[in-house]
């Protein structure tokens, strides 16, 4: 299948960052580089996104330097049992992918690089990354770390100047490749979810793994690379776990089953939630599935220009304060512990080449966003958890939803 990325695209926007920066500073990205799983063997390597968005190259240790008259990238070191065991490094494909001509190798590069610092010893680059993300229990690839401490120690008195909110501003405004490989990673999500749901075959799984797998087999069927993230599959009171991913439970009859599972096509993100079930839902699961359907239809319906996140997060626990008043799970409508007691997460996020995406949540919204749209309501002591995601393209005149193809129905009769 022929890509909707060309090496256009990429130069595009090597040209509008050097646009927005002040001073002729070179500009230094780094790629991710592989991260070791067990002994000698390695985790699946998934590029840096900015690093991705500025050349389109998958392979790991490349180092993009953008000199304002000039551009090149620095080729990693590599021997004859590196090439034999995982391939050699082909320079004609990543000057054709990037519309990059010059590339060196690592020592001629660094050589180079140094060189380029120049008295002002400045750069542009996005700053490392914490060792250790304590909130998300996370370690950062150590690849941004490990070139900058080496620039540091051949240059003395190096200046970083940080451009992660530049690359933000430019990836959250979508570009036409963008949106197809987009609506293309949600079109692959919505038919697999209405594939697995139909009544025969949802009815004939017996394990959350089970119904991953049928998930990853449609994806896979379908031309994505695979999961654009851990696929969440939660019966009953795994729901409650927002980011469960062992998916290794029983999957209930008469439980709600939280699907939250995005195919990923071309780098780009799909981010999709339907709270599915074997049987009939009872009267109680229907009203709460009822009520954040709801929910989602109001707040989706404030996603317009000019509409600013927080204002937007508070209306929608607003929204969910009422539900929980008509679900008798509250005795106000705006007990705020109780709303985020049942409902513990924002609603939503930029979605791009990150499920998270890159973007500035302080800024109104503007044509060619894309957002996500996902309230839930989460009863432990029911053991019901619901979620209902769509994805969200801001237009000139409100919004697209490029999801709600796939029935909110929680079962199929």
């Amino acid at each position: 299948m022929q890509s909707s990325f060309t090496n256009t695209f990429f130069t595009n926007n090597r040209l509008k960052l050097r646009a927005r920066l002040p001073r002729d500073y070179p500009v230094v990205l780094i790629a991710n580089g592989s991260m070791q799983r067990t002994a000698d063997t390695t985790y699946t390597f998934q590029q840096e996104s900015n690093f991705w968005y500025m050349t389109g190259l998958d392979e790991p240790d490349l180092i993009l330097v953008m000199h304002p008259a000039y551009e090149y990238i620095i080729l990693p070191k590599t021997d004859r049992v590196k090439a034999i065991f995982d391939g050699g490094i082909d320079t004609a494909e990543l000057q054709r992918r990037s519309g990059i001509t010059t590339l060196y190798d690592a020592a001629n590069g660094w050589k180079k690089l140094v060189g380029d610092l120049g008295s002002d010893r400045a750069l542009y680059t996005l700053r490392p990354e914490v060792q250790f993300e304590p909130q998300a229990r996370m370690y950062a690839n150590p690849a941004q770390r490990y070139v900058i401490e080496k620039l540091r120690r051949r240059t003395p008195g190096l200046t970083l100047h940080d451009i992660s909110h530049h690359l933000a501003e430019l990836r959250m405004r979508k570009q036409p490749p963008e949106i197809t490989a987009i609506e293309t990673a949600v079109r692959i999500t919505t038919n697999t979810i209405e594939q697995v749901r139909s009544s025969t075959k949802l009815a004939s799984l017996k394990t959350e793994y089970a119904l991953e797998a049928a998930i990853t087999n449609g994806f896979r069927a379908q031309g994505a690379s695979g999961h654009a993230y851990e696929p969440i599959v939660a019966s009953g009171m795994h729901a409650a776990t927002l980011h469960y991913v062992s998916n290794k439970g029983d999957l209930g009859a008469h439980e709600l089953i939280v699907a939250d599972v995005g195919a990923e096509y071309e780098h780009y993100a799909a981010d999709i939630t339907r709270t599915l079930s074997l049987t009939k839902p009872t009267p109680r699961q229907q009203t709460i599935l009822d009520a954040v359907i709801g929910i989602q239809h109001r707040a989706s319906d404030l996603l317009h220009p000019g509409t600013l996140l927080r204002d937007y997060e508070h209306k929608v626990a607003a929204y969910v304060g009422e539900a929980l008043y008509a679900l008798k799970l509250t005795t106000s409508t705006r007990d705020l512990q109780a709303i985020r007691t049942y409902f513990p997460h924002a609603s939503s996020h930029f979605l791009g080449l990150d499920v998270h995406d890159a973007g500035d949540y302080d800024m109104p919204l503007e044509e060619s966003m894309v957002l996500t749209c996902e309230p839930g309501i989460y009863i432990p002591e029911e053991g019901i958890g619901v979620r209902i995601e769509d994805d969200i393209i801001i237009t000139s005149t409100g919004n697209r939803n490029i999801s709600a193809v796939c029935s909110y129905a929680a079962y199929a009769i």
